[in-house]
């Protein structure tokens, strides 16, 4: 399924990019999901701002990386 997902966030599906972001927490790769949710909390996915957030309450996000995202996610919901 990862590879459906990853050729989905590819051609800009933005649920395959928050899934693929789900997948690399769930392995410990934090940078990488960190990516993934950004990425699609930037085009207005309120479910990747959310991840963003858990995993900067958690430690594992910095506060940085959540407020860009949150600028992101508030930049697109405005347009």
């Amino acid at each position: 399924a990862v590879k459906f997902y990853a050729k989905a966030a590819v051609q800009g599906h933005v649920e395959s990019r928050n899934h693929l972001g789900c997948h690399e927490v769930q392995r410990g790769n934090y940078d990488r999901a960190c990516r993934h949710f950004l990425i699609s909390a930037k085009v207005g996915d309120n479910d990747s701002l959310e991840n963003i957030k858990k995993m900067f309450m958690k430690g594992v996000a910095t506060k940085d990386q959540y407020m860009e995202a949150l600028k992101g996610y508030q930049d697109a919901v405005e347009e």
